[in-house]
């Protein structure tokens, strides 16, 4: 009786990683879809903000552009006022991971919203 092998080959391996890799390529470019019109928006300094705070929020996803901001309002120093968090994890397990929403304002009525880990 011949039975299946239950190993995770270097093949299965090779195989997970690349539809990964497919999977990373397409939410960044989804994602920069988005931050190009934001930037359209926003002046340099607004933009260079927006950056700023994408790279201290480590990994980021699930960009977009909506009417009406999540959370709590934070004054951050940001030029275009307020930004809102929503922090759906304060600290987890080791006491340093955090999580959550973050609206930053890029018109009168719209909001640059994103998701973050660190």
């Amino acid at each position: 009786m011949e039975t299946e092998n239950p190993l995770y080959t270097l093949e299965d391996m090779r195989a997970d990683q690349e539809a990964i890799d497919r999977e990373m390529k397409e939410l960044h470019a989804k994602n920069q879809v988005v931050l190009d019109q934001v930037q359209a928006l926003v002046s340099p300094e607004a933009f260079q903000q927006i950056q700023e705070t994408l790279s201290d929020s480590e990994y980021t996803c699930d960009y977009q552009i909506v009417g009406q901001p999540v959370g709590v309002a934070q004054d951050e120093g940001y030029v275009l006022g307020d930004v809102f968090v929503n922090q759906t994890m304060n600290g987890g397990f080791t006491g340093d991971e955090y999580a959550g929403t973050i609206c930053m304002p890029i018109t009168a009525d719209s909001y640059f919203q994103f998701h973050y880990t660190c």
